[in-house]
């Protein structure tokens, strides 16, 4: 019968719960980081160049802060999506088993 294509629904559906418990994990760690990284304060002091590696430091920790934000937010994206994808293949088989009954019912 040449390649076949099997789906497994129930395994997408785990996945999909898997990516989402990933992405809460990953919110977790960067929030545990961000309050480790407060806790330091600014270290570098308030001279010129305490405030010049200040002033980078800020730079690089709102884009950084903002790098994982969206980047947690597309894995709950992309989980929410497998969920679906999963529920329309469960929807799939469910409507092809009642219209195979409906044929074998019509054959007698």
């Amino acid at each position: 019968m040449g390649n076949q294509y099997e789906v497994n629904p129930n395994s997408i559906k785990t996945a999909g719960g898997r990516i989402y418990t990933s992405a809460q994990q990953l919110k977790a760690d960067w929030e545990a980081f961000q309050a480790e990284l407060a806790a330091f304060g600014e270290p570098w002091g308030t001279d010129e160049i305490g405030s010049l590696i200040g002033g980078c430091y800020q730079a690089i920790y709102e884009l950084a802060a903002e790098c994982y934000a969206d980047n947690i937010a597309a894995l709950e994206e992309q989980a929410d999506k497998v969920k679906i994808m999963a529920a329309n293949h469960f929807a799939a088989e469910d409507a092809s088993v009642i219209e195979v009954n409906r044929v074998r019912d019509i054959l007698g």
